[in-house]
């Protein structure tokens, strides 16, 4: 969305794509050839590195809001601190019919809406032109995006500015909202009838009372905990098979990296190196600081934010994605095809490309999330293994 935001003459238009995915063209009615859309471009225009190559790695939790968000809350700790300051936070939001959009935010109550992962490609819209706005207004500005977002921001506004911190995520790869829309039309129809609800209030890819448990949904009346086939489309992004194409040939899936910091999980805290001797059930963020700024933002987030140094080897070890792309799934195409169809139900897709692990062990899995049991032996594993 560079190139839309860096147009002057609106030449640059956006529609979807058959699988659902926004994409640019020129209206060549408008357009007076200046270059400023290419120029944006940090595929066609590649941007310098940020940093040495060689960040130092955290891990970080908010006291406060931990238990409110998908891993530590490392997101929220920023975005408090430019608040405070009087600044403005970007980020990825829902808005009241599940398409997720980036949204400005001046307050920590709206915060919430911010918060957790959200497994689908936001859209952007004007968002890089309300920022440069800001910024030479004077205004402190957090953005958080993917890090093509954060690329393309960069891209934009063409010069560093010392009031913007950036933070890109550790992204496996974006499925469309239109792939998105389909799977919760198709849930509806699944259990709406049965349940009795008309409307899916909202989406939680990952729960926020527990690290890396099942998605759920809210409803009028509600919440409920989705597994199998239910959670069809959590089942289909985890083996990377509804992605963006060029997600997964990512230029922007490696070290060095596109911002300040880099938000992720810290999956696998502990196992690899030294001890991590606290519990880790409510979730842990990992940092990377890339550059000074990035460094300063993360000394200066105070008491309220668990901050402990660890290695970057230990952090890449199950991060795939901080230093490689997704690799494309075989039926990737086929699959994408099948959630837009609309005679498809989500047993047919599952049972036509094997989705849903229905092994045992799968089985067991999912029997144990829903008993509440696989959160006691991964605490305990967890225990076991910081001793």
């Amino acid at each position: 969305m560079a190139c839309y935001n860096a147009c002057p003459k609106q030449a640059v238009e956006i529609s979807d794509s058959p699988d659902g995915f926004l994409y640019p063209s020129v209206n060549a009615d408008k357009c007076v050839d200046c270059g400023a859309c290419e120029r944006a471009c940090p595929i066609v225009s590649p941007l310098s590195p940020l940093g040495n190559g060689h960040p130092q790695a955290y891990a970080v939790w908010h006291k406060k809001d931990r238990c409110f968000s998908s891993s530590g809350g490392a997101f929220s700790a920023f975005a408090r601190k430019v608040i405070e300051k009087d600044g403005v936070v970007f980020g990825a939001a829902f808005d009241e019919d599940l398409h997720l959009r980036h949204t400005e935010v001046w307050d920590v109550e709206g915060l919430a809406a911010l918060r957790g992962s959200k497994y689908v490609q936001s859209e952007i819209g004007e968002t890089f032109r309300k920022i440069k706005k800001y910024l030479q207004e004077g205004r402190e500005v957090f953005f958080c995006g993917t890090p093509c977002q954060v690329a393309g921001l960069r891209g934009y506004l063409g010069k560093s500015y010392d009031n913007l911190l950036t933070a890109d995520l550790a992204c496996h790869g974006v499925p469309s909202d239109g792939i998105f829309q389909k799977y919760l039309k198709k849930l509806k129809n699944r259990l709406g009838k049965a349940e009795g609800f008309v409307k899916i209030e909202n989406y939680e890819f990952r729960r926020r009372d527990g690290w890396g448990l099942a998605p759920s949904i809210s409803t009028a009346t509600n919440c409920r905990p989705l597994y199998g086939i239910d959670a069809l489309y959590m089942e289909a992004f985890d083996k990377s098979a509804i992605f963006r194409e060029c997600c997964y040939h990512c230029p922007f899936a490696k070290i060095p990296r596109v911002g300040d910091v880099t938000l992720a999980d810290f999956w696998g805290i502990g196992r690899h190196g030294v001890k991590f001797k606290h519990n880790v059930m409510r979730g842990v963020s990992l940092v990377l600081t890339n550059t000074e700024k990035g460094r300063k933002a993360l000394s200066a987030l105070g008491d309220d934010t668990f901050i402990e140094e660890r290695t970057l080897e230990e952090a890449l070890i199950e991060n795939h994605n901080l230093t490689g792309a997704s690799k494309r799934h075989p039926q990737r195409t086929e699959i994408i095809k099948a959630f837009l169809n609309k005679q498809m139900g989500l047993g047919e897709i599952d049972r036509r490309f094997h989705l849903v692990d229905h092994s045992m062990k799968g089985q067991i899995k999912m029997w144990s999330l829903r008993l509440g049991l696989f959160e006691k032996v991964k605490a305990f594993y967890n225990w076991y293994k910081s001793r």
